[in-house]
C-alpha cells in the first residue's frame, strides 16, 4: 500500500506541480527542442506511475518482475495456478492505464489524417503546384504559409504571401515551413492533444499541450536560421502572422508571435552542452523512476 501511495504522489508531482516550473523556465526558449522532449518524457512518466500505483494497490509485496514472471509463467503454462496478485488479473488496470491515452493517440492521428486528407482533395482542386519553390500556391490575397503533413508532406503558400513577401523572407518562410515536415512535428503534436483528451484538466496535459506547440515553432525558427537571417525570418513572420490555416497544418506565422519575435531579434546564448546533457538525463530519470520505485525494495 505504501508503494501504491508513493507512486500516486509522484504521478500528482509530475501531473500537477512539475508542469508551471518548466512551462515558466527561462532555459526552455534557449533549448525548444530538448524542451519538448521533456515535456513527452514528463508525460510517460505519468502514465507509468499511475499504472504501477495500480499495481502496487492489490500486490504491494510484490515487485513488478514477479508480475513479470507469473506472465512467462502463465505463457508456458496456461493451466497454471495464478499466483501474486491474482496472477495476471492485476493486468487488467494497468493495461487500461496505459491503453486509455494509447487509444486516444490512435484517434487523435485518425482526426488529423481524415482533416489532412479533406485539405489534400481541395488543394488538388484549387491550388496549381510551384515547382521551383517545391510548394503549392493558392489564389488569396492574405499573405499565409503552411504546411500539411502526411504521405504526401507539401507546403502551401497563397498568392498574397508571394506578393508581400522578398525573397530572402519566402527563404525563410519555406526553411521553417520544411523544418515541421522533416521533423514530424504532426506526432509530437498528436501526442500531446491525446495525453490532454485522456487527462483533462490535468495541469500537465494543458501545459504540455500550449507549450509545445510554441516550442516546435522555435525550433523550426531555429532550422530555418541556419540558411536565413533572423531579420528575413522576423519580418517574413509579420507579414504572414494573420494568415488562417486549417487545424491540421502548422504555420510559420502561428504559436505565440511576440516571443517568436523577441527571440530571433534578441537572441540568447545557447545553452552549454552539459547543461543539455543534464536536463535530458533529468527527463530519462524522471521516465524511469517509476520503474526502479516499484523494482526496488518493497516497503509494502
Amino acid at each position: 500500500m505504501i508503494g501504491s501511495l508513493v507512486l500516486a504522489g509522484y504521478a500528482a508531482l509530475i501531473g500537477c506541480a512539475v508542469p508551471g516550473r518548466l512551462a515558466r523556465a527561462a532555459w526552455v526558449e534557449r533549448a525548444p527542442r530538448i524542451a519538448v522532449l521533456l515535456w513527452q518524457a514528463l508525460m510517460v512518466s505519468f502514465v507509468v506511475s499511475l499504472a504501477l500505483a495500480w499495481y502496487h494497490l492489490p500486490a504491494s509485496s510484490e515487485h513488478l518482475h514477479g508480475l513479470l514472471g507469473t506472465a512467462a509463467a502463465r505463457l508456458d503454462d496456461p493451466d497454471s495456478a495464478p499466483h501474486g496478485a491474482e496472477g495476471l488479473d492485476v493486468l487488467v488496470p494497468i493495461g487500461l492505464t496505459a491503453l486509455w491515452p494509447a487509444a486516444w493517440f490512435g484517434w487523435v492521428t485518425l482526426e488529423a489524417r481524415r482533416r489532412r486528407g479533406r485539405h489534400a482533395e481541395l488543394l488538388e482542386l484549387v491550388g496549381r503546384p510551384a515547382p521551383e519553390l517545391r510548394a503549392v500556391v493558392l489564389d488569396h490575397e492574405t499573405p499565409a504559409a503552411y504546411c500539411l503533413p502526411g504521405r504526401r508532406p507539401r507546403v502551401v503558400l497563397t498568392s498574397g504571401a508571394l506578393n508581400a513577401l522578398t525573397t530572402a523572407q519566402l527563404q525563410a518562410v519555406l526553411a521553417h515551413e520544411r523544418a515541421h515536415l522533416t521533423g514530424r512535428h504532426h506526432l509530437a503534436t498528436a501526442a500531446v492533444e491525446a495525453f490532454a483528451r485522456a487527462f483533462p484538466g490535468l495541469p500537465l496535459a494543458t501545459a504540455a499541450r500550449e507549450s509545445t506547440a510554441e516550442l516546435l515553432e522555435m525550433v523550426c525558427d531555429d532550422r530555418a536560421l541556419r540558411s536565413s537571417s533572423a531579420r528575413a525570418l522576423a519580418d517574413a513572420m509579420c507579414e504572414v502572422a494573420a494568415g488562417g490555416v486549417p487545424r491540421a497544418a502548422f504555420a510559420a506565422g502561428s504559436a505565440a508571435v511576440l516571443t517568436r519575435l523577441r527571440r530571433l531579434l534578441r537572441p540568447s546564448a545557447p545553452l552549454h552542452p552539459a547543461v543539455r546533457g543534464g536536463i535530458l538525463l533529468l527527463g530519462l530519470v524522471a521516465a524511469a523512476l517509476p520503474y526502479f520505485m516499484t523494482c526496488g525494495p518493497v516497503v509494502g
